[in-house]
């Protein structure tokens, strides 16, 4: 009888432990594929191939001010859209010069960094900015990046002439006061007008630009750009 009883405590345990090692190896399991997920995430070779971005598929064509601009602006990073600002001959404008290092930003096989605007407007050099992106803040490493309201202090900051303190304790910062010819940008345009061209081009279904490789496969979609040209005086 003792022997039974032995034996049925001895099973119990037995039970316990099968139980108690497939949770483990479940939990395991979980953390694992987190951990995959996370450095897939962190590896910059697995973010941007680009081609010859094609935004002939224009919806609106109107001029506009900085009254449509900043709203506009404010809803880039929410709604994931780029919005990018020519001159008045279709170059790149640079709104202000990246401070995060080079070396980690994402690039190919060639060292070319990967983003719309450097394939679209090679003119514009790696550092020198002329669009709003939220992956291409990512691929930059920018210190706002992933924090709502990061991005949007450091867009207030931009819009109003102020500084953007990096929120990392480095001390560094951004200082939009004097970016276009010693003005800050609403103090430079605040009577310019800008002809706003909305098109889209396509990206992959990670949300990144689609490649000859593998266009319409793997569920491609499209992005919106919004691009805003200053247009000349005289016009």
């Amino acid at each position: 009888m003792e022997n039974a009883s032995d034996a049925i405590i001895m099973a119990g345990a037995v039970l316990i432990f099968v139980i108690a090692l497939s949770v483990a190896m479940t939990v395991f399991s979980q953390a694992r594929s987190t951990v995959d997920t996370v450095v897939y995430a962190s590896d910059r070779t697995n973010y941007y191939e680009y081609f010859d971005v094609d935004i002939s598929n224009n919806i609106k064509n109107r001029i506009v001010g900085l009254e449509t601009i900043i709203p506009t602006l404010y809803k880039y990073y929410k709604e994931n859209y780029t919005v990018v600002f020519l001159d008045e001959n279709g170059k790149g404008m640079q709104l202000y010069e990246s401070l995060t290092n080079h070396d980690n930003w994402s690039k190919d096989m060639d060292g070319n960094i990967k983003s719309f605007t450097t394939t679209k407007y090679p003119n514009m050099k790696d550092m020198e900015i002329c669009s709003f992106d939220v992956n291409e803040e990512l691929v930059r490493r920018e210190p706002w990046v992933g924090d709502p309201i990061e991005t949007r202090k450091n867009l207030e900051a931009f819009i109003e002439g102020e500084e953007y303190v990096w929120p990392n304790g480095s001390g560094k910062k951004y200082d939009y006061a004097n970016i276009i010819h010693g003005q800050s940008f609403m103090e430079y345009f605040s009577k310019n007008k800008f002809r706003e061209t909305i098109g889209e081009y396509k990206t992959n279904q990670k949300g990144t630009f689609a490649s000859e490789l593998n266009q319409g496969i793997r569920d491609n979609k499209n992005k919106r750009v919004i691009v805003y040209q200053l247009i000349k005086d005289s016009e």
